[in-house]
């Protein structure tokens, strides 16, 4: 059995990835059980422990708690293959990972350090790789830059890198499950461009603002909507162009569909990232999107070219820039997602080499 441990869930959509995961391997024949903070609309899998990200600082504190002595007191009673997401080896992940033990420990790596903060660089590099080498055996890297800089700071264990799981889930949308304000965000008769996810500054939410006055400069008159949480109030309560509909909250499962379904382009203006969720979901949906030339942006697009558009430098008027003239028909592609890529696309994720990485421990 492989226990895929998640501790962030539904707050930042990873059920998604959990879904994928345990597909992938199960459609091989490899039984995979997720535990994380939420159940399924179909009741097979139950919440393990609570969502400690909600609720004021208190409360937050004895959920924490309270889902370390669940997930102990179940890590005592079922032996397996845990694999463990971690976020930038954040306390919470430490934590997670001293219960798990390191004998049937694989870690997935999202991020090797938090990138979450406005400077970018995590502060406890040395303490985290030190911990790295002493309790974790062996990693899963879903992009070759994470792979290479753990290699290159002297990590120990076993590395595989697998690219981030295709998505799967139903892209079914009921409609009475779609707010209001979430079918009105989208311009039928205009070029629609979505930035979708947490905003935060890495990103590129910054750039984005500094593009949208560019634009207004300009007399844009397309649409773009900004559909996400704003946790760090970035965009809350300030004004904005008419042609900007922000929707600054946790987007439900439908909304997204929505939103992806309807819009033209994505826009992915990151300053730094190891992999993107958002970018498996532009590709699920056969969405293109306008990334920044950070190098993992750059390496999908050299592998995949038809999956969209490159802007560079990564500022706020190369990105207006770019917005305006695919608004006007100018520089798009003859065909997105062609045939030749999505086929390289699908055989890049035949998951064999990475079950028999994932086994090995048991």
């Amino acid at each position: 059995m492989i226990y895929l441990v998640d501790t962030i869930g539904t707050e930042t959509g990873m059920h998604l990835y959990d879904q994928s995961f345990s597909n992938t391997l199960q459609a091989k024949g490899v039984a995979v059980c997720v535990l994380s903070n939420y159940t399924t609309n179909d009741g097979r899998q139950q919440a393990l422990f609570p969502n400690f990200y909600h609720g004021g600082k208190l409360l937050m504190i004895i959920k924490f708690a309270w889902a370390l002595l669940i997930f102990a007191f179940f890590r005592m009673f079922h032996s397996g293959t845990y694999v463990y997401q971690s976020f930038g080896l954040r306390m919470i992940d430490q934590l997670f990972i001293r219960i798990i033990g390191t004998k049937e420990l694989i870690v997935i790596v999202h991020d090797i350090f938090e990138i979450t903060k406005a400077e970018g660089k995590d502060l406890q590099q040395e303490q985290k790789m030190a911990f790295y080498n002493k309790f974790i055996p062996a990693v899963v890297c879903h992009s070759h830059d994470s792979q290479q800089t753990l290699e290159r700071m002297g990590y120990q264990g076993r590395i595989c890198y697998y690219p981030h799981f295709s998505y799967e889930f139903s892209k079914e949308i009921t409609l009475s499950k779609v707010a209001q304000e979430v079918k009105e965000a989208v311009e039928k008769d205009k070029t629609n461009f979505l930035f979708f996810g947490q905003l935060r500054e890495t990103k590129g939410i910054s750039i984005l603002q500094d593009a949208i006055k560019v634009l207004e400069r300009q007399g844009f008159d397309d649409n773009i909507i900004i559909a996400g949480h704003d946790k760090e109030r970035i965009m809350d309560g300030k004004p904005h162009p008419s042609f900007v509909k922000p929707i600054l909250r946790y987007i439900e499962d439908d909304e997204l569909n929505y939103l992806f379904s309807k819009c033209q382009y994505v826009l992915l203006p990151y300053t730094e990232i190891y992999q993107s969720g958002v970018l498996e979901v532009v590709i699920y949906f056969q969405c293109p999107a306008l990334m920044s030339d950070i190098p993992f942006f750059h390496h999908t697009l050299s592998e995949f070219p038809s999956f969209g558009h490159l802007f560079t430098p990564n500022t706020p008027e190369a990105l207006a820039d770019r917005i305006q003239t695919i608004a006007h028909g100018e520089g798009r592609l003859k065909a997105y997602f062609t045939e030749e890529d999505q086929k390289k696309y699908k055989d890049l994720h035949d998951p064999s080499r990475l079950i028999s990485f994932l086994l090995v421990s048991q």
